[in-house]
């Protein structure tokens, strides 16, 4: 585990920059979430991950961008298609790559299967749960900083 991610409350969402729907509406839904948490101290405040699954598309430089613009606090990671396979399933949160109707002439006609599903890590970083759509940000904030002071009482 990243030594980042370890120590924190920390939320996990898999998606990629060329999604058009559900992954700028949930990031902007984490990003008000964040919002909730800018003032406590650094030790309490949960993060938010979000892992991109199309790392031939999104370089670290533009998977960053893409985050920041829905909170600066986001971090983002991607891997090659085999380690990004092998967290996402460990996470009960498998995806693939569907080709599109002109695939075979264009190769970067496809997009991503994948689960719209957050995942909660404890601070050692263990699977603790998920939240499942419709998502509500106050509901995420208030649920993580719950955990958060528990954790730390």
């Amino acid at each position: 585990m990243s030594n980042t991610l370890k120590g924190h409350w920390t939320l996990v969402f898999f998606g990629f920059t060329s999604y058009l729907d559900v992954c700028p509406s949930t990031l902007a839904i984490l990003g008000q979430a964040e919002k909730h948490w800018e003032n406590l101290p650094e030790t309490r405040r949960p993060q938010v991950l979000f892992v991109s699954i199309d790392p031939d598309r999104d370089s670290p430089l533009r998977l960053s961008g893409y985050a920041r613009a829905f909170h600066k606090n986001i971090l983002t990671t991607t891997a090659d298609t085999p380690a990004l396979q092998r967290f996402a399933t460990a996470l009960g949160l498998p995806f693939r790559k569907v080709p599109g109707k002109s695939y075979a002439e264009n190769p970067l006609d496809d997009t991503m299967d994948h689960s719209t599903a957050i995942v909660v890590l404890d601070p050692q970083g263990r699977h603790v749960g998920m939240i499942h759509p419709p998502f509500n940000a106050e509901e995420i904030a208030t649920d993580l900083q719950k955990l958060t002071k528990e954790t730390t009482l």
